[in-house]
This record gives structure tokens, C-alpha cells and sequence, in this order.
């Protein structure tokens, strides 16, 4: 369980970060979380990209919090 949190955590920060940079650059591929859902957050993809980024941080963080069995 540890480790899947650890996952999703890196995801969701590398999804954050890979909009903010198409965003700042319009270079990367739209490929982000984000962009796959731009319908009801048009015109707050930064806003957006940096909640993921937050939320990452938070599953990481939580995931070194979980205890190990035994």
C-alpha cells in the first residue's frame, strides 16, 4: 500500500508539472491529466496543474506516514 500511494503521488506531480510546462511553453504534448479533461476547467489549467502538484505532495508525504505491518 505504501508503495502504491508513493506512486500515485509521483504521477500526480510529474502530471502537474508536465501541464504547467505545456502551458508555460505550449512545447510539451497536451498528454497531462489536465488536458484530457479540459472541458469543465477551461481557462484554469494552471490553478489546475498546481492543485495536482499539491495533492502529489500530500500522497507522498501520507505515504511515508503509513506504518509497516508488524
Amino acid at each position: 500500500m505504501r508503495s502504491l500511494l508513493g506512486a500515485v503521488g509521483v504521477l500526480l506531480v510529474l502530471n502537474g508539472a508536465a501541464g504547467l510546462a505545456h502551458e508555460a511553453s505550449g512545447r510539451c504534448g497536451a498528454w497531462s491529466l489536465v488536458h484530457r479533461i479540459a472541458g469543465p476547467l477551461e481557462g484554469m489549467e494552471i490553478f489546475a496543474n498546481l492543485v495536482l502538484i499539491v495533492l502529489g505532495i500530500v500522497v507522498c508525504a501520507r505515504a511515508g506516514w503509513l506504518r509497516r505491518p508488524g
